[in-house]
């Protein structure tokens, strides 16, 4: 299906958007804007789709596409209404220069009943088209740090003087599980055209970026901890270069980079069922009188929800605007902690469970009795103790010296293929990007210096970067039309251009984009020229 940029003059934006997208949905998906289905409490299947976007972004194109090129984009609202418990998209509306006015009021989860026709929704789109150029979104990221260690202490009996027996093995051994975690998170826009077509985007602009992140914590032992945070800016650019063509140029802004800490260094403390901080005077006196040996299986969630708008300082119209919701990662630090303890002591002994329970008198795991071993070979004041002979400590509690400690960096990272494209989740790049270091187990629970953000692009071109390239193209007349087909990035908004002189340039329609990265233009106009050229163009 082939769109063609021919606009009645007595159509308004918002009319000539409503039709074309018609035109589009209703023999795609068999509906039209006025009932778009989004989400249904039966029907978890149904959801805004990257394939439906594209077809929304294709009417506003095609608008665009009749109006100076120096103009801003067209920006398209959708409203919702609420159906037989299932959400709808039930029209749209202009975005002019009330875009503070209605972000302002926030957003709402695809799932709240309370959602009006007037309400925003995390990870439902306004329609951008594209248009002149302008900087836009590039890149979403984060890092996550997780260190744990795992401590043994001894508790001996006491006599009756109270001083502690020195001559007898420890009464009590106890395991400490400690961890934390820390995270870093960036948002990256681009101007991605070259300096050798615009130096520098010509009108000051002020970048609006916000990301709102989930991160739980839970093990299965029925606890978990849900940790909230958010962070925005407002941040006003006179002056942005245009990229070199480098790998890392003043091209590159990053309006939010920032570190939280949703675990600070803690241990978990098995008689309150909870992460208690480290203390400065010793661990809960609760602790330390442990009969079982319980093992958890610690995972550690994270969930996003990320604004990104650009917009024209002087006249206040919108020139960018991405809403991404309810994506992130998922890291089992129970697991990737056994396989690294597998990798560090060769045979796995130093994290193993071999089916220790917390049940009192349980038997140890074969990864306590490898630390306790390991402990025994390295310090032979330690080996005395445990057995109850001198010279050893005469402390009333004492440690193992040996203490097993991981590390675990997940970095994860959302990069488009081309600004161009005004995306939705589904057509973000994550690549494989999960990599675990270790550290020395000399080494104290610490905080961000370990960080790592060698995954993540910011500041520098993405990795799967594609500026438009063409590629199978292949064309015909066939009944007097001719048929352009070719390979492209997907969901990038190829125009297609039409001269009789090779002189004089118009463009005539934008690509359809049959599946994905595929692309397809009819002209049904050709055979009434004597002598027609095409061009296929991206938006200038």
């Amino acid at each position: 299906m082939a769109l063609f940029a021919l606009r009645l003059p007595a159509q308004t934006s918002l009319e000539f958007f409503t039709n074309q997208a018609n035109a589009l949905l209703l023999p795609a998906f068999g509906f039209g804007v006025a009932n778009i289905p989004v989400y249904s409490s039966a029907n978890p299947a149904l959801a805004y789709s990257a394939s439906l976007h594209y077809l929304l972004q294709s009417a506003a194109n095609a608008y665009d596409a009749t109006t100076p090129a120096t103009d801003s984009p067209s920006v398209f609202r959708p409203l919702f209404d609420w159906s037989s418990n299932t959400l709808f998209i039930v029209g749209y509306t202009n975005v002019t220069t009330d875009f503070y006015a209605q972000t302002g009021q926030g957003f709402k989860a695809l799932t709240d009943p309370t959602i009006a026709s007037n309400d925003n929704v995390w990870g439902i789109p306004w329609v951008v088209g594209a248009k002149n150029n302008p900087p836009a979104f590039n890149e979403y990221c984060y890092s996550t740090a997780v260190i744990a260690e795992r401590q043994l202490l001894f508790v001996r009996s006491m006599d009756g003087n109270g001083q502690p027996e020195t001559n007898m093995p420890p009464m009590h051994t106890n395991q400490f599980f400690m961890m934390t975690i820390s995270n870093l998170f960036g948002v990256e826009a681009w101007n991605f055209v070259r300096y050798f077509v615009r130096s520098n985007f010509p009108d000051g602009v002020t970048i609006v970026a916000s990301n709102q992140v989930s991160i739980t914590i839970t093990n299965n032992s029925n606890w978990g901890t849900n940790f909230v945070f958010s962070a925005a800016t407002n941040w006003n650019v006179n002056s942005w270069p245009g990229w070199t063509g480098g790998s890392s140029d003043g091209s590159f802004l990053v309006p939010i980079f920032t570190n939280v800490i949703p675990l600070p260094p803690s241990y978990w403390s098995e008689s309150t069922g909870q992460f208690v901080p480290l203390p400065s005077n010793g661990f809960l006196s609760s602790d330390l009188t442990q009969h079982g040996w319980p093992e958890y299986d610690w995972t550690l969630n994270i969930t996003n929800n990320v604004i990104y708008g650009l917009i024209d300082s002087s006249s206040g119209l919108v020139l960018d605007f991405v809403n991404l919701a309810g994506f992130g990662s998922s890291l089992p630090i129970a697991q990737l902690t056994n396989q690294q303890g597998f990798l560090e002591t060769n045979n796995g002994l130093a994290w193993a469970t071999n089916g220790a329970t917390d049940a009192p008198n349980s038997p140890m795991s074969s990864g306590v009795l490898y630390q306790i071993e390991v402990g025994e070979i390295t310090n032979p004041f330690f080996a005395n103790d445990l057995i109850g002979v001198q010279p050893g400590t005469q402390d009333a509690i004492f440690g193992d010296p040996y203490v097993p400690i991981n590390e675990i960096v997940q970095n994860c990272t959302w990069q488009t293929v081309n600004p161009l494209v005004h995306y939705t989740v589904e057509d973000l790049t994550e690549p494989d990007n999960e990599e675990i270091v270790f550290v020395p187990t000399d080494s104290p629970l610490s905080l961000g210096s370990q960080i790592s953000n060698t995954v993540c692009s910011l500041g520098r071109r993405n990795l799967d970067y594609n500026p438009g390239t063409v590629e199978n193209l292949s064309f015909g007349l066939t009944a007097g039309t001719f048929q352009l087909n070719f390979s492209g990035v997907n969901d990038l908004p190829y125009t297609i251009w039409a001269s009789t002189n090779m002189l004089d340039w118009s463009q005539i329609g934008i690509a359809s984009q049959p599946d994905p990265g595929s692309f397809q233009f009819n002209d049904l106009a050709a055979t009434n020229y004597p002598a027609r050229f095409y061009q296929l163009r991206l938006p200038q």
